[in-house]
């Protein structure tokens, strides 16, 4: 066995060698070169297309132990981290992830804490208002740059929850704008699979990956100390790098009794580098979603759904009303429709993927799956089953409103996790559907009934006209970002 890993290693070697040699010399020969190395990284897989499949492997057959285990992360933050530095996205499923999931949920994510944020919500609205009404008062036509405002908006927002208040606004700026490192690298499953010989070839790539962390880790760190050793206010509320400070993980290693190995665990802190990781995991997930989803709502092309919205609005808040507040957002069924829609159309999510372990006992189609085989569920397709919805490829908001033909559906029973059938999943599905789902809905609604509230959305022309084709990376999100013609909206009298 080692004689073929030596043997496999060296001709990985020779591989790079050839490339470097020809590499200026013929770009098709590296182009092969590189295919052959994604044919040699190629792992098994399947894609399950239909919902009562996707329901019995994610939700059925998870309370058995299914899927025990989910590939190996190709998360710029572990991969540049030789996998060291985890976070919910990139660890293994075990005692690391369950404890940092399990901090996330109560301490942050619990709709009490949420409650507690109302104020840094309301900021980032007002923030965001203030530079659309710049922008399209300065703009001749009224146009403004919506999804920069908007992304701009929800990172902010989501650094307060994240830091506490008073970080400045200059450095909460630039790490919006350093957080390419979220975006899709298409050589990150060469980095994470063969890192020595994927350096070689791919070195300008790699050093900017290195260069985006350590820059990251600048930005970060300084706010991860100040937090650490200040003296905290009593009653004031922690935020989420408080809760990853004070945070004890456990992980497992190999002891020996005598010559017997066990695996054993261990409590320990968590690691400045998996403290950063865990930070802008939560600010970047919590920003790149709904600053898309907003995007996606499709208002600015579908004028009767905004007037709808509006509608809505002007009769559920007084006139002098300052905001559309979460106490509001409850009673409007047809915003929440909305948002429902454009979930189902449009997940940010493009896949959800499992992996077969050894201690696991899938079986599909007759035959059990081999250890080691990934298997892919794809949210769009599977929101877009016929069998499950009229017309699945309209934005019909009304399929989810009893009052006008439809059915009322929650996110929890449309996922199967409540007993029903599955239908969309736009968040996931079964005992690991993702912990952000419940302030993903708040913002969401927030922003998109408050934005309605003051502004009419109209779509501009020609090449800036709104694109609906997807681009793929980490995120689903518009091919072109949103530009809209913005007018302050005036609400009638009576």
């Amino acid at each position: 066995m080692r004689d073929l890993l030596t043997l496999s290693l060296i001709l990985m070697m020779l591989l790079v060698v050839v490339f470097m040699v020809v590499r200026r010399h013929s770009s098709s020969l590296a182009s092969s070169i590189k295919s052959a190395l994604a044919r040699r990284l190629r792992q098994p897989a399947i894609v399950i297309k239909d919902r009562a499949t996707a329901h019995r492997l994610l939700v059925r057959g998870c309370v058995g132990g299914s899927f025990s285990n989910r590939p190996a992360s190709l998360a710029p933050t572990a991969v540049v981290s030789h996998l060291r530095h985890h976070n919910l996205t990139t660890a293994p499923y075990g005692p690391f992830w369950r404890v940092t999931r399990r901090n996330l949920t109560p301490e942050v994510l619990h709709p009490l804490r949420l409650h507690s944020y109302a104020a840094a919500r309301r900021d980032a609205l007002a923030g965001l208002v203030a530079d659309l009404g710049e922008q399209c008062t300065t703009s001749p036509d009224g146009l403004v740059l919506a999804a920069e405002s908007i992304r701009n908006a929800m990172f902010g927002l989501l650094a307060t929850m994240c830091f506490g208040e008073g970080v400045d606004k200059g450095l909460v700026r630039a790490m919006a704008d350093a957080h390419e490192f979220v975006q899709f690298f298409p050589e990150l499953r060469f980095f994470a699979k063969l890192p020595a010989v994927a350096r070689m070839i791919y070195r300008k790539r790699w050093s900017k990956l290195v260069a985006l962390r350590q820059k990251q880790e600048d930005m970060y760190l300084p706010l991860i100390h100040t937090r650490r050793t200040r003296q905290r206010q009593s009653g004031e509320l922690p935020a989420y790098v408080d809760t990853l400070i004070d945070l004890w993980v456990q992980d497992e290693h190999n002891a020996y009794d005598g010559n017997v190995r066990k695996r054993r665990r261990r409590q320990r802190r968590l690691a400045d580098g998996e403290i950063v990781g865990m930070c802008a995991e939560f600010v970047g997930a919590g920003t790149e979603t709904v600053a898309a989803e907003l995007q996606w709502a499709n208002l600015v092309k579908r004028p009767h759904v905004q007037e709808a919205v509006r509608r809505e609005i002007d009769d559920a808040v007084n006139m002098d009303t300052e905001e559309v507040g979460e106490e509001v957002l409850g009673k409007l069924e047809y915003l929440n429709a909305v948002v429902l829609e454009v979930l189902r159309l449009h997940p940010t999510v493009t896949l959800v993927v499992r992996q077969v372990s050894e201690e696991d006992d899938i079986i599909h189609d007759g035959r059990r799956i081999p250890s080691g085989t990934n298997v892919l569920f794809r949210p769009e397709s599977l929101a877009r089953d016929k069998t499950a919805w009229a017309n699945p490829d309209d934005f019909r908001p009304e399929r989810f409103l009893p009052r006008r033909g439809g059915e009322s559906v929650n996110l929890v029973a449309a996922a199967g996790s409540s007993g029903g059938e599955m239908r969309m999943l736009p968040f996931g599905a079964g005992r690991r559907v993702c912990p952000g789902m419940g302030v993903a809905m708040l913002h969401m609604g927030y922003f998109m009934s408050n934005l309605v509230k003051e502004f009419e959305w109209r779509e501009a022309e020609g090449e800036l006209a709104v694109d609906l084709r997807p681009h793929f990376g980490f995120f689903t999100v518009m091919k072109r970002p949103l530009r809209a013609r913005l007018f302050a909206y005036k609400r009638p009298k009576g």
